[in-house]
């Protein structure tokens, strides 16, 4: 992936006022984005008609700054499997370094049910 301005801290500054002054570097909420999406794409051939994959934990560095114009590539080696779950290592380097290490946990679910506990919750939370 190519870090783009949309990556950087600065474009968060309208959720997150303190984003605002930030170099134009990839950001560590882009860099989380970016690693559930490789997880994502790692996992869809492996999943029944009617699932999807969730993150449910993640757990990485974020130890240098990749200015915008730089590629970042992620590479996941699968740790472990359970009935509903998947836990991936993660090593995310760009042009000249390894940027990022750690673990990310994808849940794997029913969209439908997942879809119809959401709606619930939403009317609930309307009330």
């Amino acid at each position: 992936m190519v870090v783009t301005e949309a990556m950087a801290p600065s474009a968060w500054a309208d959720q997150f006022a303190g984003f605002a002054d930030f170099p134009a570097t990839l950001s560590t909420a882009a860099l989380v984005g970016f690693v559930e999406q490789a997880a994502m794409e790692l996992l869809a051939e492996h999943l029944d008609p009617g699932e999807f994959s969730v993150g449910v934990d993640v757990e990485l560095t974020h130890t240098i700054a990749s200015p915008i114009g730089a590629t970042v590539k992620a590479e996941l080696q699968v740790l472990s499997v359970e009935p509903r779950s998947v836990l991936v290592a993660v090593t995310v380097s760009d042009d000249e370094a390894v940027i990022s290490v750690g673990q990310h946990r994808r849940a794997i679910l029913n969209q439908d049910r997942f879809e119809q506990r959401l709606a619930e919750k939403a009317e609930r939370l309307r009330h």
